[in-house]
């Protein structure tokens, strides 16, 4: 259970360095994600604890309730930082980057845990951890959309063989924006609530983000716009990578003119300890679609069909460099397929 605590506050903890010491540390956060985590994987052993042994705590919980009010804290050093004079909005852009990366690797994965709880009350911290980086609609679109059109061409966050992180970054944000608002169209019709109504979570979402907006102008002026906007940035661009590796290229196909049901060869896993410890188990990310309101301790470590050749972090930088990319992962969809 520790590591559940320690790996993940490490990731926040660089991103503090730029608030508190120097804004020149906003490249520490990078270091640490991209570079220092997968050299100490590389000499760690994948995960492999049985499923009977693995079990579920109340530390593991309070692991991801932590996360909230640091992440909160985090904002509003940041904020109170860049209000000086003396910073600048250059200052205010590279404390956003710095912060983003715990929005991003710490924050979104911690709100993916929440929005699939059955309690609203956790439910709605995932919403407030999504919102503070506006991206609060995946809430919607990714239960009632993702989980249901995964590995298909209806699934916005699903990556098509041969496309680039980059052409999906500007199709999947774009389009799980219109999944989202045409799902709360469908539910609120099913309950025959006009979709103008206030019970419509996509305008509830568009006016708590304007909200932060508001606030993060109200506290740093246009460094805080800078601030917020980039925080955000970085936050989705890790959220969406991270959904680019774990589907890219895998699809359900039609049986006898039906889908055929979601298996676990239809997500990419991955069981390395460093990167998974540091993001809640979202590796594991096989059984997380077979059972999606499974807690992350209670995730099975089992190797499965999709197998990521290296860690997170490795293959975020691969995404990043689409020709390396097609190179390995072409080669091993021809492989598995």
């Amino acid at each position: 259970m520790l590591f559940y605590w320690f790996f993940p506050f490490a990731i926040i903890t660089t991103s503090f360095s730029c608030v508190i010491f120097s804004t020149k540390f906003f490249i520490v956060p990078f270091i640490w994600v991209l570079i220092i985590v997968p050299i100490i994987d590389y000499f760690m052993p994948k995960l492999s604890v049985p499923k009977s042994k693995l079990t579920n705590s109340i530390g593991h919980s309070a692991a991801l309730l932590a996360v909230v009010p640091t992440i909160l804290l985090l904002l509003i050093l940041s904020l109170l930082k860049i209000k000086d004079a003396n910073f600048g909005a250059i200052d205010a852009l590279s404390i956003g980057l710095g912060a983003g990366i715990t929005g991003g690797a710490v924050g979104i994965t911690t709100a993916h845990e929440f929005i699939h709880r059955k309690s609203k009350f956790l439910r709605g911290l995932g919403v407030l951890l999504l919102s503070v980086c506006f991206y609060s609609h995946f809430r919607i679109e990714h239960i009632y959309g993702h989980h249901m059109h995964v590995a298909t061409l209806n699934d916005p966050a699903t990556a098509r063989k041969g496309e680039n992180f980059y052409a999906f970054l500007l199709r999947c944000v774009f389009l799980s924006i219109v999944s989202a608002w045409s799902i709360e169209k469908k539910l609120l019709l099913s309950k025959s609530i006009s979709i103008y109504n206030y019970r419509n979570r996509m305008f509830q979402y568009f006016f708590f983000h304007l909200f932060i907006l508001l606030t993060c102008f109200a506290f740093a002026g246009l460094k805080g716009i800078i601030f917020i906007f980039s925080y955000a940035l970085i936050s989705i661009i890790l959220l969406e990578v991270v959904e680019y590796i774990q589907h890219y290229g895998l699809k359900r196909e039609n049986i006898d003119k039906k889908l055929e049901k979601y298996n676990q060869s239809h997500s990419w896993n991955s069981r390395h300890s460093i990167a998974d410890w540091s993001t809640f188990n979202l590796g594991l990310h096989s059984e997380h679609h077979s059972i999606a309101n499974k807690e992350y301790p209670l995730l099975s470590h089992d190797e499965k069909p999709k197998e990521m050749p290296a860690n997170y972090p490795t293959m975020i930088l691969m995404a990043l460099i689409p020709p390396i990319w097609f190179t390995v992962m072409d080669k091993k969809l021809n492989l598995r397929n």
